[in-house]
Order: C-alpha cells, then sequence, then structure tokens
C-alpha cells in the first residue's frame, strides 16, 4: 500500500538510504543546519525493516509504518553504487552485519540530540536571536549529557557504507561532494510549537527547572545570550568528540576517509555514490 501523498512503490534492498524530512519546526532547522532539506536519513534492513538512529539508540522499525507516520513529509530512496553498479548480494550483507553491529550502545537518537549534533558540528551564521540561542542551548545540553558512542543519523548510514567488511576494506564507501553547499534561508519558526515539540524530549530534571507544563508550555519565554551558546557549543563538541569548528572538521580529515562525525546530511544528498532511486512519499500539494 502507498502512504498518503506516497508515489508508486519501488523494490528496496537491504542497503538503500532513505532520505527523511519531518513536520515542524524542529525539523526544520535541524535541516537548516545540515544544509539540505532533509532532516534525517536512514538505512533499509531486513526485509521489510528500516534501521536508523533513534530514541534508545540505533533502533529497526517496520518500513511501512515508518512511511505511513503522519509526521513524515518527504521520504526519498537512493541506491548505493560501486564503480557505477549496485551492490551485490554480498556486499548488502556486510552493510546490514555492521548495521546491526552498531545498535549498542544505547544513546539519545531522538529529534532535540540530533539538532544539538547538528549545531555542535557546524559553525551558522546565526540571526540574532535570543530566543533560537534559548533553543540551541538546551539542544546542545541534550546532546552534550549523551554518552561517548552517540551517533547522527548521518555518521550511521556514512559508517554502515565505509567500515562494512566488505573486501577490500572501505570499497563501499560513498564519495562525498567538495563543493561548497548553497545558503539555504533561515526557516521562518513558530517559537511555541517549536518549544512543544523540543518538551517531550528533554530529561524530566531540565524540564522541571525550565518551567514546563505538561503540554510544554513555557511560563516564560527563554531566551539566552551569545556567552550561553557558546559555553554550550564548547561543552557539547567536547563531549561529541568534536573539537574542530564548521567546516574545518570535515576538511581536516582529508577527502577521502572524512571523520564520519563530520559527515552531513548535504554530503550523503550530493554523494553520487547514491543513485536517485525513487520518491516513496512526497508532499502533498
Amino acid at each position: 500500500m502507498t502512504p498518503e501523498g506516497g508515489a508508486v512503490p519501488v523494490p528496496l534492498r537491504t542497503g538503500d538510504v532513505l532520505l527523511l524530512r519531518a513536520r515542524g519546526p524542529l525539523a526544520a532547522l535541524t535541516a537548516w543546519f545540515g544544509e539540505s532539506r532533509f532532516d534525517h536519513v536512514a538505512l533499509v534492513g531486513r526485509a521489510g525493516y528500516l534501521i536508523e538512529t533513534g530514541p534508545g539508540g540505533v533502533v529497526e522499525r517496520a518500513l511501512a509504518e515508518r512511511l505511513a507516520d503522519p509526521e513524515l513529509i518527504e521520504a526519498q530512496a537512493r541506491r548505493p553504487l560501486v564503480a557505477q553498479r549496485p551492490l551485490q548480494d554480498a556486499d548488502r550483507i556486510a552493510v546490514l552485519a555492521h548495521a546491526l553491529s552498531l545498535r549498542s550502545p544505547a544513546f539519545a537518537g531522538d529529534p532535540l540530540a540530533a539538532l544539538g549534533r547538528a549545531a555542535a558540528l557546524r559553525d551558522r551564521a546565526l540571526p540574532d536571536s535570543a530566543p533560537l540561542r534559548a533553543v540551541l542551548c538546551e539542544a546542545l545540553l541534550h546532546a552534550a549529557g549523551d554518552n561517548a558512542g552517540a551517533m547522527s543519523a548521518s555518521e550511521f548510514v556514512y559508517r554502515c557504507l565505509a567500515e562494512n567488511p566488505a573486501q577490500p576494506r572501505a570499497r563501499l564507501t560513498p564519495l562525498l561532494p567538495a563543493a561548497s553547499p548553497p545558503a539555504l534561508a533561515f526557516p521562518e519558526l513558530d517559537w511555541e510549537a517549536l518549544w512543544r515539540q523540543v518538551a517531550p524530549w528533554l530529561r524530566a530534571p531540565r524540564r522541571e527547572a525550565l518551567g514546563m507544563d505538561a503540554g510544554g508550555a513555557i511560563a516564560a519565554g527563554l531566551a539566552a545570550g551569545p556567552e550561553q551558546l557558546e559555553h554550550a557549543q564548547a561543552l557539547a563538541r567536547q563531549r561529541l568528540g568534536l573539537m574542530e569548528r564548521g567546516n574545518a572538521l570535515l576538511a581536516h580529515a582529508g577527502p577521502r576517509q572524512p571523520n564520519p562525525k563530520c559527515v552531513r546530511l548535504r554530503e550523503l544528498e550530493q554523494s553520487p555514490s547514491l543513485q536517485p532511486l525513487a520518491t516513496l512519499r512526497e508532499p502533498a500539494a
């Protein structure tokens, strides 16, 4: 069955990559930091299942259930290529085996942590907005509170393709484009809606400290200064092992073998090694 707003179904194979875009301001902000219109990426696993970062770490979910999620706006499938050819069966098994090996340790793969990791990874020119800095501080501190094994969605998918046991080693590593990304416009944000999406992912002590009610509303508007944001960024970068800043993170590791933690959604979206396959769900007209 095709999800509402979806296109004609296409047979997916283990190892295929799905680029996903969710509804709402939290996803829009994460996508902006990732310099992509997508905010999440996942891997097709065993028949009928998807493997992705989510609450609790790397998890398996039914593919049909994921594509039918009413919060999902868009889903595009990409097929990994090696020497311009799709992966062989043995290669796809190797990718799956490595994906399953990354299911532990558990970490917060929720949307707020995703925003925090994206904000820690990239330096972006931000609007001078105290409410925006407050949201980013919460996301960064949320990500900083995670364990050292925490991964972004982009890191997880890249590692599945680059670090699997297929021989010779790293043969399936996707090529990443070196072109400068376009300057995406900063999204218009509904602050009340954004905090309602942030609230469920905050740890209980933090929600209490912020004075949030059961619906995620805040008694008084939150604001943060540049110094608070800089402190939160430094803490998150230290905790996540990202001591370099901005585009230097990717360049520092070299164009051939980038640090997986530095791979952003745009690199995967634009990779010539990931062939556009099908639109599985598209925005309603």
